[in-house]
């Protein structure tokens, strides 16, 4: 059973999926994954977007987020910019994709890849016992 309301997707919801390449393993670290939720936050205060899910790989963001006073073209590559700014120099985007999430089934699909994305990859046992997912937020994301 859903537990989206009616509507739900009216407003543009996306998954983002965005790799680094060159420097590696960065955002699980507490600097960089502190730098992120501070950009996200300031965003979320400023109604730009709202982030729905978010899971912070060593080498990867996933994050699904709703369009607010901004649309996903004008608000994500200003992100990008700003979160490359901060790390270190040799560290580039890969080839970042984006796909909209158009009703409760595909984001369900999404939010349960992401959530059992580190067990997949060896890093947790459980994805409770992730760190730099929606369901610990330890990255402390207004969601």
């Amino acid at each position: 059973m859903s537990s989206h309301f009616p509507n739900a997707f009216d407003t543009p919801v996306w998954y983002l999926f965005m790799p680094l390449s060159g420097e590696g393993k960065l955002f699980t670290e507490k600097r960089y994954a502190s730098i992120l939720a501070a950009r996200l936050n300031d965003d979320q205060r400023n109604a730009m977007i709202k982030v729905e899910e978010y899971t912070f790989m060593p080498d990867a963001i996933h994050l699904i987020i709703r369009e607010g006073a901004l649309q996903l073209e004008m608000w994500w590559e200003p992100f990008k910019d700003a979160i490359l700014k901060h790390l270190p120099e040799g560290a580039a985007w890969g080839n970042c994709t984006y796909e909209r999430i158009s009703d409760a089934a595909a984001f369900e699909h999404r939010a349960f890849e992401m959530l059992y994305l580190p067990v997949w990859k060896g890093l947790a046992s459980d994805p409770n016992g992730y760190a730099y997912n929606s369901v610990n937020n330890r990255a402390k994301i207004d969601l």
